[in-house]
């Protein structure tokens, strides 16, 4: 099976696509022009056997692009010349060319993060057209281009556009391009959208520099089409401002494509594919060095796919940003946030600041002793995992009243994480730094006490995120991952000034029975008495998932939460287990929180479809939170409830509006 969807994913990767099932409608419809069809199964086979000749291991190959350039270069030759030999071995040895080149600049490309695209079809293509006027036997069999069937729209835009459609597969004929956008639609609207708006803008623009039938006419509108859907949807996120910047390269290409015209028909060239190629390389170039926001760093199987995977880590988890866990435990006060009125200022804006406070004040009696204040001397935790790179603990804490205006920070602590960025805790307790530099810490391994060191008018605890191990570095901006405010458990988020928090504290118990190991195996029995049976399997990049055999539930285990990220799949068991249960706290508290499913979780067919296309206008569409609440072996949600076993790992009882999955052989119920 693996070796069939090999074969037939390059044709699927031509228009962008992942699936291999795609690659099977378009292969069948390659013979509309049958050495269109038999080329490009030459052209695979001879490079797939190149590959194995030469020990390209096979994950190589499976993704598609080093395969797809070879396939274009054999769909040329196909459109170009009829069966023959000569024909053949030229189409082996040009495919075996493009595949070394691909592999080559495939590693040069990946330097910068951008993608080769078409660029080695684009230059074989042309080594090919030079020689192929030299080879006289080729040049008495040039085809006659009729295909076995074709229809026309009696509108010379309509038909341009599908016919444009069609000649990115060399098949510039309506009933070709009318095929592959009934694919694209059915698969991605955006990818559709983007594909009709491009074609429009880059016909309209060139309409303007010269006679309109001349311009809806061109042989090389296609490029219009792939520029804007791979800028606006493939490479780019979709949103506003990217289809904005694909049309501005739809824009761009229409003037480089005539100047190519012009230039290449000197040596009578076709420009085929370099104009998009070009424009596009050159905007991700771009784009991935200035740090660009939207920029796609983990490329879906449709831009709806890459959209709710982006909108889900924003809303989901945070976002890229720096997180840190909070460094102390029990409930403290924020007294000073980023931008604070008094020290946090310039360069060193992005801190907090925690006191105690009790009936409103931060000490008892009347507060003239360090010893009043609640929070001198607590325990002080590591915010991250990661090691001390340096630290200062000599100097005494202030009397109340007194700061020390010398050395601001304090006793101090620097932490590397393990991410690459610095945290700095200062104002600590003199001689309570329990950690030397070089030593690994762990998140809320205890590694000081609060104090009143350095510029400090009373115990407290200051943290920072920092660029560098240097003691006062430019602070960076990040946000805390978990705290509870007023019963509610936030996630990376950032409390306000003057708000009380609570960090959650981690409960081993339930960390322990959502702790699935490879091969783990659990067996329920739905309300018609069949059984289910949930596998835990591992993929190749080492992702762990729960499995029915069929669709596949992607989790993770953190510090103290356990989520689940991904699914694959159809309608399923595994898929209303998303719904319950997004995210599981493993704390000891009971709780509300919030969490935002998907928009595949929460409509299905045209309304899925409706809402997709709507978010990637306004992705706050997508932001629409759902309310769970955590008791001690429950979660509650709108969608069901799940129960969790005492002794046994898992779940017990899983529990949706319209089923219920029920542990076979559970060792103890009595606790629910």
């Amino acid at each position: 099976m693996e070796k069939i969807k090999l074969f037939f994913k390059p044709y699927s990767a031509i228009i962008f696509l992942n699936y291999w099932w795609v690659g099977i409608f378009l292969f069948i419809l390659s013979f509309l022009l049958p050495s269109v069809g038999f080329y490009a199964i030459i052209s695979i086979v001879s490079t797939i056997a190149f590959a194995e000749i030469v020990g390209i291991r096979e994950e190589y190959l499976k993704y598609g692009f080093y395969l797809y350039n070879s396939l274009l270069v054999g769909m040329g030759v196909g459109y170009f010349f009829d069966i023959s030999y000569a024909a053949i071995i030229l189409t082996i040895l040009l495919s075996i060319i493009t595949f070394l080149f691909s592999f080559s600049l495939n590693k040069f490309f990946s330097w910068f993060n951008v993608p080769i695209l078409s660029f080695p079809f684009a230059v074989v293509s042309m080594l090919f057209y030079l020689a192929s006027l030299k080879y006289t036997n080729l040049l008495s069999n040039l085809l006659h281009r009729t295909p076995f069937i074709d229809f026309s729209f009696h509108n010379v835009f309509i038909d341009s556009f599908f016919k444009s459609m069609g000649t990115i597969l060399f098949l510039p004929y309506v009933i070709a391009g009318v095929v592959i956008s009934i694919i694209i639609f059915s698969i991605s609207r955006i990818m559709f959208f983007m594909a009709v708006l491009g074609f429009v803008v880059g016909v309209y623009t060139h309409a303007i520099f010269v006679p309109y039938y001349e311009a809806v006419s061109s042989i090389y509108n296609f490029n219009f089409i792939l520029i804007a859907m791979a800028l606006g949807g493939i490479f780019l996120i979709p949103h506003p401002k990217n289809y904005l910047l694909a049309l501005i390269g739809v824009i761009i290409s229409v003037v480089f494509i005539d100047a190519m015209q012009v230039f290449f028909n000197i040596y009578s060239l076709p420009v085929y594919t370099l104009p998009f190629n070009i424009i596009v390389v050159s905007f991700l170039i771009l784009l991935y060095w200035v740090g660009y926001k939207y920029f796609n760093y983990y490329i879906k199987e449709t831009p709806e796919k890459s959209l709710s995977y982006y909108l889900s880590k924003i809303y989901r988890f945070g976002g890229d940003g720096i997180k840190i866990y909070l460094p102390f435990s029990g409930e403290w006060f924020v007294y000073q946030g980023f931008e604070g009125k008094w020290t946090h200022k310039g360069k060193w804006k992005y801190a907090y600041d925690f006191v105690i406070k009790k009936n409103g004040k931060t000490y008892q009696n009347d507060g003239l002793f360090l010893e009043d204040y609640y929070a001198f001397g607590k325990p002080v935790l590591a915010p991250v995992n990661g090691y001390v790179v340096a630290k200062r603990d000599d100097l005494p804490d202030n009397f109340i009243g007194n700061v020390d205006r010398v050395n601001n920070w304090g006793n101090y602590i620097i932490i590397k994480s393990d991410y690459g960025y610095y945290v700095e805790i200062s104002h600590l307790m003199q001689n309570s730094i329990n950690v030397n530099v070089g030593d690994y810490v762990k998140v809320g391994d205890i590694i000081g006490k609060c104090g009143n060191s350095g510029y400090s008018p009373e115990p407290h605890i200051h943290i920072q995120v920092q660029k560098y191990a240097v003691l006062g570095s430019e602070t960076l901006p990040f946000k805390f991952v978990d705290f509870i405010k007023n019963g509610k458990l936030y996630y990376y988020d950032l409390p306000k000034e003057y708000e009380s928090i609570e960090a959650p504290v981690l409960d081993n118990s339930m960390k322990l029975r959502v702790n699935f190991i490879l091969d783990d195996e659990f067996k329920y029995r739905d309300s018609n008495n069949k059984e289910v049976i949930f596998k835990v399997k591992m993929n190749d990049k080492g992702e762990f998932f729960l499995t029915d055999g069929e669709n596949e539930l992607y989790f993770y285990t953190a510090e103290r939460l356990f989520y689940f990220y991904d699914y694959k799949g159809g309608e399923s068991y595994l898929k209303e287990l998303f719904k319950l249960l997004p995210k599981l706290p493993l704390i000891n508290k009971n709780v509300k929180y919030f969490d935002v499913l998907p928009l595949e979780f929460r409509f299905r067919l045209h309304k899925l479809a409706i809402m997709q296309f709507i978010s990637s206008f306004n992705h706050k569409f997508f932001n629409q939170k759902v309310e769970y609440t955590k008791e001690k072996l429950k979660v509650f949600s709108k969608y069901g409830e799940v129960h969790f076993s005492f002794y046994e790992k898992g779940f017990s009882l899983i529990k949706g509006k319209n089923f219920e999955l029920r542990r076979i052989n559970e060792k103890n119920h009595s606790n629910y």
